[in-house]
């Protein structure tokens, strides 16, 4: 069914589903293959699919309570329980599977990283990435660069909505479809870790998770392949949009960015396997190839280049914070250390306008490094978490080893001390430049465990490297951040009091610590967190009461999703949890007092929704948001929230502000002059229990969906 007019991959795969949206969307049992292949029938559930525009699902995956056996709430293509207690309003605003109406072109899965930007004064654009794993998971339709080359597994999409109705969706009962002015994704050319554009792999382009060092692509394993592109871009998970000058003139990054990585160690698609898909051999060792990106996207010019200064051995999110000093940037480097653990919490620090060797760069460079210099990504380090040799004892850490999870020690001491003060310091690795390569075991990686590498007086903090996301204070006169410690479930929150000074008396270097105040913001103990509920939050068949977890645990458990909101009344922490929670997982607000950093009332917090799970009595039923993708019923998980406040904020005349008036920090001074039941945002929920039907038909790997809301909190 390929039109003959089309000319090139990316438009031979619009025409072919334009075609198939406009035909009739229902199809037939025999629809096998349109166009380079995109659409086919993977099961019989499938092939019966109805496929729907980019908001027309009007169900909501999330619930306020499990459904029971409540026959209104077990009907496919409809919402569960939505009487959320602390939740104003809340609509979905895509749904993975769905298509673009023009371009027919799906929304792929699960979604992840997110967020908001105006692309014009008139037009709201929500971006996000799918968390995808290649063959690994299912692999999704290709991307296709400028240059020929095809990317499966993560894509970065963009959704354009009309302004005026996105600001009052809430507001009215009108389906997103009628909102939507068409979709896209945020990149279009890619760089890989030797600096170099991708290219096709038949014309020698590479991609660093499969290449060595010295340029050689190493090929999956034979149960591995790739059949869909030439690359794939592994597990692209929590993101961050960076504005520029976001803390003052000439402070912080000098571009919009969008800063996203490769996320787990690919080590599973080197492995060769028998028929009884027991491991018998390996085509390379994960640890001797380049490692997994991190990449940075140049929103203006749609190029996204991977940043090796930043390091390789994958993140769960990379996070700005307020350098304080306008010749460097700061960065939170969350999670996970290629699986090499233990390991500490990270930031990284990088010199604004020089090369790797520290050198100018010019307007004679290249627009890589021009682009890359100018926001400090070319020269800088990595610094890990240290504490004084003689201060573990006071954690309740009597024989400290680099072996031990020391971290992990403290987080689950009831009785350990509930602040501390630490150093992030390096290693002696530096990324050396483009023709400088090497492996990621090269890198910083193991020196973290090494006895040779460890600051003066100091030893790593060494713990489990699953930490999630990091949300910076939206402050922006400060220096700090809290992070998610998702394998124990707790939260920590940082100071970097005195950045500015150490910064300035590096004499333009980089300096040779960052000192650091570390609170216990979420001890991870039983007792530790209490949820109100209101009417909700029940969990049908599950064990404990309504505000705990599945097994009774008063704790947080494995939060993943995390947002600092400041508002006029309130600092509110947004927690998503990542549990496999077989009741459902958990999304939580909680109230952060801005000056100690710990949650008051303490123990407590307020129960916003919960979604999917094992045992969740819609799975069982086989019903879902986006009717005719139920496939199994297994764990979902929320992923993040993103404000759109200042976006739909109206002036006292009635209009928006314009891309110019939210520049610099104005977005945050908008937010923080209204109250948080006044506030907007949009979230993530992934949920692989609703990957049948359109989702795979449209070869969109995972189910999910995108939501706004608002909230009800009692302030």
């Amino acid at each position: 069914m390929t039109d003959k007019l089309a000319t090139s991959p990316a438009q031979q795969l619009s025409v072919s589903r334009r075609s198939v949206l406009r035909g009739a969307i229902a199809l037939s049992a025999g629809a096998t293959a349109f166009g380079a292949g995109l659409l086919r029938s993977t099961s019989a559930l499938a092939q019966t699919a109805v496929i729907r525009s980019i908001g027309e699902v009007t169900a909501l995956i999330p619930e306020a309570s499990t459904a029971g056996d409540t026959a209104a709430y077990l009907v496919d293509g409809q919402s569960g329980n939505t009487n959320f207690p602390f939740v104003s309003n809340m609509k979905p605003i895509a749904t993975i599977g769905e298509v673009d109406a023009e371009t027919g072109m799906a929304l792929t899965g699960y979604p992840d990283g997110h967020a908001a930007l105006l692309a014009d004064n008139d037009t709201i654009r929500v971006i996000y990435q799918s968390e995808s794993y290649g063959t690994m998971s299912n692999e999704t339709y290709p991307q296709v660069m400028n240059s020929g080359a095809t990317f499966t597994g993560s894509h970065i999409h963009t959704i354009d909505y009309d302004r005026a109705a996105f600001a009052d969706f809430l507001s009215n009962d009108t389906a997103a479809s009628e909102m939507v002015r068409g979709s896209g994704h945020l990149y279009n050319t890619i760089f890989n870790v030797f600096g170099e554009e991708v290219m096709p792999a038949a014309e020698g382009g590479k991609w660093g998770n499969q290449t060595l060092a010295d340029g050689t692509v190493i090929p999956f394993a034979p149960a591995m392949q790739l059949s869909e592109a030439d690359f794939f871009a592994q597990s692209f998970c929590g993101a961050y949009y960076e504005q520029a000058n976001k803390y003052g003139d000439g402070i912080g990054f000098a571009d919009d960015v969008w800063l996203t990585a490769e996320e787990w160690n690919i080590q599973r698609m080197f492995n060769v396997t028998n028929a009884s898909g027991d491991t018998v051999g390996q085509m390379v060792d994960a640890h001797d190839t380049m490692g997994l990106a991190s990449v940075v996207v140049d929103i203006a010019n749609e190029t996204a280049y991977t940043v090796p200064a930043l390091g390789q051995t994958g993140y769960e999110k990379l996070l700005p914070i307020n350098p304080g000093h306008p010749d460097y940037v700061v960065l939170v480097a969350a999670g996970y250390n290629h699986d090499v653990e233990p390991a500490p919490l990270k930031i990284y620090v990088g010199r604004k306008g020089l090369d790797a060797a520290g050198n100018p760069v010019g307007a004679d460079a290249s627009a890589r490094d021009q682009f890359l210099a100018r926001n400090g990504l070319l020269n800088g380090r990595l610094y890990g978490l240290a504490l004084a040799n003689d201060a573990f004892a006071g954690l309740g850490i009597d024989s400290p080893s680099l072996e031990d999870k020391m971290m992990d020690a403290y987080l689950t001491n009831a009785d350990a001390p509930d602040a501390f003060d630490a150093v992030f310091a390096p290693t002696s690795y530096q990324w050396a430049g483009w023709d400088a390569n090497v492996s990621v075991r090269d890198t910083e990686m193991l020196k973290w465990q090494d006895e040779a590498e460890q600051p003066a007086g100091h030893m790593f903090f060494v713990g489990d490297s699953k930490t999630e996301h990091p949300a910076v204070d939206p402050n922006i006169a400060n220096t700090r951040w809290v992070q998610n410690m998702t394998q124990e479930g707790g939260i920590l929150g940082f100071d970097l009091p005195n950045l500015a000074d150490e910064l300035a008396a590096a004499n333009g270097e980089l300096p040779a610590t960052v000192t650091t105040r570390v609170t216990r913001t979420l001890a991870a103990v039983d007792g530790a967190l209490t949820l109100n509920v209101g009417d909700a939050g029940i969990k049908h068949g599950g064990a404990g009461t309504h505000a705990t977890w599945e097994d009774g645990s008063a704790k947080a458990v494995a939060p993943d999703g995390l947002m600092w909101v400041k508002a006029s009344d309130a600092d509110v922490l947004i927690v998503d949890e990542d549990s496999g929670n077989d009741y459902g997982e958990r999304k939580y607000a909680l109230m952060l007092n801005a000056d100690t950093l710990m949650v008051e009332p303490a123990a407590s917090g307020y129960f916003l929704a919960m979604a999917g799970g094992s045992e969740n009595p819609r799975a069982a039923a086989g019903v879902e948001a986006y009717a005719g993708t139920s496939s199994r019923a297994t764990s979902s998980e929320f992923s993040g929230t993103w404000p759109v406040t200042a976006l739909v904020a109206r002036k006292g005349d009635g209009s928006f502000y314009s891309r110019e008036e939210l520049s610099g920090t104005a977005i945050q001074d908008i937010m923080g002059s209204m109250p948080i039941n006044d506030q907007t945002f949009i979230g993530v929920v992934q949920h692989r229990s609703g990957s049948g039907g359109a989702v795979a038909e449209t070869n969109a790997d995972a189910g999910g969906q995108l939501f706004m809301f608002s909230l009800n909190l009692p302030v």
